[in-house]
């Protein structure tokens, strides 16, 4: 993502505003393409942090 644009970080179960490939934070990395308005998922049955990497 663009170091000048503004970092976008969504937490499990909230509205997804923007379509493209988040990475959880944390211990644990994974990535997923989130559609914009699907709700962030859960990792393992987790409630985590998602931060948006590139828009699609």
């Amino acid at each position: 993502m663009n170091s000048s644009a503004k970092t976008m970080i969504r937490a499990t179960g909230l509205s997804c505003p923007t379509s493209g490939i988040w990475e959880s934070m944390g211990n644990f990395k994974t990535t997923s393409p989130i559609a914009k308005g699907s709700p962030m998922p859960d990792y393992c049955g987790k409630k985590i942090q998602w931060k948006l990497i590139q828009i699609c």
